[in-house]
């Protein structure tokens, strides 16, 4: 047995190893995705618009929802089971069988609602119900104008001599209004019966602005206008998944720096001194039986010639990338994540950004939301996989179960503890960015990658995968797939430092999706969610702002 069959085994059995290898990379892609339960909930916000009704409480199913909500009130974003409930209104001190508004209302999964409890003594009291929209506008300020004053008529809003807003009638909602940002005059009128209402408000870049006209004109409660100012969401979750057809990148594109004069000098020197060694040129004119030794004296010599070109490269990385500052990192123990973290924003389009120093293996957190461990919904994204279908940071996230430990490390080493919660994968234009985004009911640090089959004519995957987290450790009982968040009290009043509220986008609305402001009192969140389905009350859904 000669040396060249021993050579020629050896390639063929290389070959068979590389192609089980493919074959094993290429089943491992196939990845397997969650069963999506009907666990997102659902979030509204109350606000007790009549002006008979007195201070109530009020009870969702039997059960105390939320107590003291007085007139002209308005809550922050509740989460609230999806599906069908019994909603109660009952004045302070009386029992739920008291109740002076009994309706009900179904909810839709990941869904934000202002819910107006509106009537009086007259007319009889109800509740009215609007599917809301906060997603982001880029560059611009949103405003829409809820009518829940009984005598009313129909309003127009204007600025100065141009009239934004109109007309709207008692129990509607505007269209949302996109408006650059800026200190406003807003004058609210109407000719039937004619009165002039002014308010002086500030609309701040990538924000939405709900207005509420409530009252009694010339009567009690007077004629006012409420409003609350929340951040704007993301209208997208970043896309996070790579073309597996393309050609594979086992490193990022950003290490793939320019060679600067001293490693390409050492790279050439390198090549030349190993070719001259080996006798590599003399061997491509020679024949004879000491030719098998000579091509494995060149095979050993182009071994030696790649190990220095990847010296020479890890060289000009180091010269051209000196070592960065301390960073936040996210470790998740149950599946190998130890990784820095970056900072990102939005896109023009309203997507959340991806990293970009190195955006295969660093993640990014949401630097339009609250820090992990502060009250709200931080959301950090991280790529599933690079061009080629290699792992990427988030590859193993859909391998994550309820109870599993996900720690956040600032830059100086302080660890938050978070827990995770539930599952679930959404359709890309159905992921609740109003939950994810926006949910203030609690302390939550969610975390997305894309899922789903690669679509070549979208360059993206059909799916989003959100695992959300709660802060602190598991609690010894991880059966339930929901979380569960305290909820909050009305905090909202005429002209005052408006609530953080965070309303869901919904489906048949092409306006924006908010996040809760850092100044405001309380927020939450909600999904973009599809068209309401038919309930007992009047939803009003939510018009599109003009182009």
């Amino acid at each position: 047995m000669n040396l060249s069959y021993i050579l020629i085994r050896l390639a063929r059995r290389g070959l068979l190893a590389f192609c089980a290898l493919f074959a094993l990379l290429a089943l491992l892609g196939s990845q397997a995705l969650p069963v999506s339960a009907a666990t997102t909930p659902s979030l509204i916000r109350l606000i007790n618009a009549s002006p008979d009704v007195g201070t109530v409480n009020v009870f969702v199913d039997g059960a105390k929802f939320l107590g003291n909500a007085y007139f002209a009130s308005i809550t922050d974003y509740l989460q609230l089971p999806s599906g069908p409930h019994k909603v109660e209104l009952a004045l302070i001190g009386k029992s739920v069988g008291a109740a002076v508004i009994v309706q009900k209302l179904s909810v839709q999964a990941g869904a934000a609602y202002t819910v107006a409890a509106i009537g009086t003594k007259s007319t009889g009291f109800s509740l009215q119900v609007f599917v809301d929209d906060n997603r982001m506008v880029s560059g611009m300020a949103t405003v829409r104008v809820y009518d829940l004053s009984p005598q009313s008529g129909t309003l127009s809003v204007a600025a100065g001599t141009n009239t934004l807003i109109g007309p709207v009638s008692y129990r509607q909602a505007s269209n949302y209004q996109r408006l650059a940002a800026g200190l406003y005059t807003f004058t609210f009128s109407s000719s039937q019966p004619t009165f002039t209402l002014v308010d002086q408000v500030t609309l701040k870049t990538g924000t939405v602005t709900s207005f509420f006209v409530v009252g009694v004109l010339h009567g009690t409660p007077q004629l006012v206008v409420n409003y609350v100012q929340v951040k704007g969401l993301p209208r997208l979750l970043a896309g996070t998944g790579s073309d597996p057809n393309a050609l594979p990148m086992p490193v990022n594109a950003s290490e793939l720096v320019p060679l600067i004069v001293l490693p390409l000098g050492v790279l050439a020197l390198a090549g030349i001194a190993v070719a001259w060694f080996t006798r590599f040129w003399p061997f491509s004119r020679q024949k004879g039986s000491s030719r098998p030794r000579k091509l494995f004296g060149a095979a050993l010599g182009a071994l030696l010639a790649l190990i220095l070109s990847l010296g020479g490269l890890s060289f000009a990385s180091f010269m051209t990338h000196p070592a960065p500052a301390p960073t936040a990192r996210l470790l998740i123990p149950a599946i190998g994540v130890n990784t820095p973290i970056e900072s990102v924003g939005v896109q023009p389009n309203g997507a959340m950004e991806t990293p970009r120093q190195s955006p295969w293996s660093d993640v990014g957190l949401y630097t339009g939301g609250p820090r992990p461990g502060d009250r709200g919904s931080a959301v950090i994204a991280g790529h599933l996989d690079r061009p080629g279908g290699n792992p990427a940071a988030f590859w193993l996230l859909h391998e994550l179960h309820i109870g599993d430990e996900v720690q956040f490390v600032d830059a100086h080493d302080k660890i938050l503890l978070f827990h995770v919660t539930r599952i679930e994968a959404y359709p890309v234009q159905d992921a609740p960015v109003q939950v994810i985004f926006g949910d203030r009911t609690g302390r939550f640090l969610n975390l997305t990658t894309c899922a789903g089959d690669w679509i070549p004519t979208q360059h993206q995957r059909t799916m989003r995968l959100v695992v959300y987290t709660s802060f602190g450790p598991a609690p010894a009982n991880t059966s339930t797939v929901t979380s569960s968040a305290p909820l909050t009290s009305p905090s909202s009043s005429s002209h005052a430092a408006p609530p953080t509220t965070v309303p869901s986008s919904s489906s048949n609305s092409t306006s924006s999706t908010a996040a809760p402001s850092s100044s405001s009192s309380s927020v939450s969140s909600a999904p973009t969610p599809p068209p309401l389905p038919s309930v007992s009350l009047t939803a009003i859904p939510t018009p599109p702002p003009p182009p």
